[in-house]
């Protein structure tokens, strides 16, 4: 265990989100501590698909997915009833299925390497606020006897501070940050199974799964082959959902895994791990994401995809911007510069945010939602333009199907509310 009492940077998390910002932030030459409280394997079992986007975020970094556990995705089949469409990444790019664990302790040996001083089974419990500044957090011990009524504990001091502990982030609520009840949020459950198609080079994924009353869901569910002998299937809706109160997560992954079951060869009474379910905030819906010494970044600032619920490209990409954010601030001496951060996240993901929040709304009712779906399936276009738009893989010299139709919707997102 760390005994440092003062750094540059505390980074609360130890994901993708705080993991970027820490190893940039390291190799730039600043002293930066990083506290996780998990001691053992991720929970989340929705982590394993990368797309291509989220690969090349990792590349940034100098993680040599090569080096991992990881296995080459062509791209997506979308099914829809019993129609499906194959759609392959864009421009001929790959993804990877890596399993989350996996990919959470190359990214913690990475910052290692880089210099950032891991702290792990530790908690930042509250934030040390000094005349409205914070100046660093109170961390405990989180491997120690639970049953103790007061965990040891000792304070972190830091000149800037990042918010990186995930979803529904419990450090970032003692901040004040809150998320925006009126814009939507994703609900996903997922579990493992055997299966002999476990080297698929392609994910399914189901549109539209159906609840209770044979209408399909705002959402998906998905196939993921991890290549060593065994497959995630999951299933993500949107709270956007005219019925949403009315949909039981697990029995809606149950529609799933019966759905796929034959396809794959999975039994579906032979779960490998009981269902994680998870509720995480999309489209930038949570704020404040920065205040005078410190910045939000990730699931804790609700940075996931609003059109499929995946964090891991966000919350990549929004330590980048953090750690350049706070390069400058350490390098000038001026916190101002902390302002400029929301700004930057608008120019990258704002619009495309927005875009996502007002197409989660239309599709939230059923009538609109199967219309979309029995046209869609029918082209292999459609389905393509549909799959560049949700993994953000537009291009801006091209027009497009997916370009035309985004574009079409960006006029509409400026006379829409702020969904």
């Amino acid at each position: 265990m760390s005994n440092a009492t003062s750094t540059d940077v505390l980074v609360v998390g130890g994901g993708p989100a705080g993991a970027s910002t820490a190893i940039r932030l390291a190799r730039a030459g600043h002293s930066v501590t990083l506290v996780e409280r998990r001691t053992g394997r991720s929970p989340f079992t929705r982590g394993d698909l990368l797309d291509p986007a989220t690969v090349r975020e990792l590349a940034h970094l100098d993680i040599a997915t090569d080096g991992l556990a990881t296995h080459e995705l062509f791209g997506t089949r979308l099914w829809s009833s019993d129609r499906s469409v194959p759609i392959r990444w864009p421009d001929g790019a790959s993804g990877l299925s890596i399993r989350r664990s996996d990919l959470n302790r190359a990214l913690l040996d990475t910052c290692s390497d880089a210099g950032v001083d891991v702290v792990i089974g530790q908690e930042a419990v509250a934030p040390i606020v000094e005349r409205g500044f914070v100046r660093g957090a109170t961390v405990a011990d989180t491997a120690t006897d639970a049953s103790l009524s007061v965990q040891p504990s000792r304070e972190i001091g830091c000149r800037f501070l990042v918010v990186a502990d995930g979803a529904n982030s419990r450090f970032g609520r003692g901040l004040g940050t809150n998320r925006d009840r009126n814009w939507p949020y994703a609900i996903s459950a997922s579990v493992y199974f055997e299966s002999r198609r476990s080297a698929d080079r392609w994910v399914d994924i189901v549109l539209g799964p159906r609840d209770r009353n044979d209408n399909p869901v705002t959402g998906h569910g998905w196939v993921t082959p991890v290549a060593d002998g065994t497959v995630n299937v999951g299933v993500t809706m949107v709270s956007s959902y005219r019925d949403v109160l009315g949909v039981n997560t697990l029995k809606l992954l149950d529609t799933v895994i019966d759905d796929v079951a034959a396809r794959w060869h999975i039994d579906p009474s032979a779960r490998l791990t009981d269902p994680v379910r998870r509720r995480t905030p999309v489209g930038g819906s949570v704020r404040p994401i920065m205040g005078p010494t410190f910045l939000v970044a990730g699931d804790a600032a609700g940075m996931a995809n609003p059109f499929n619920g995946h964090g891991i490209g966000a919350a990549l990409m929004t330590g980048r911007i953090a750690a350049d954010v706070l390069d400058e601030a350490l390098s000038v001496g001026n916190s101002t510069t902390l302002q400029r951060y929301p700004a930057l996240l608008d120019d990258e993901i704002g619009t495309y945010h927005k875009v996502g929040r007002l197409s989660a709304r239309f599709l939230g009712r059923p009538r609109l939602l199967k219309f979309a779906l029995r046209s869609g399936i029918r082209s292999e276009e459609a389905m393509g333009a549909a799959m560049r738009i949700a993994t953000n893989e537009l291009r801006s010299d091209d027009a497009g199907g997916a370009e035309r139709a985004y574009r079409l919707a960006q006029v509409v997102s400026r006379f829409a509310p702020s969904w």
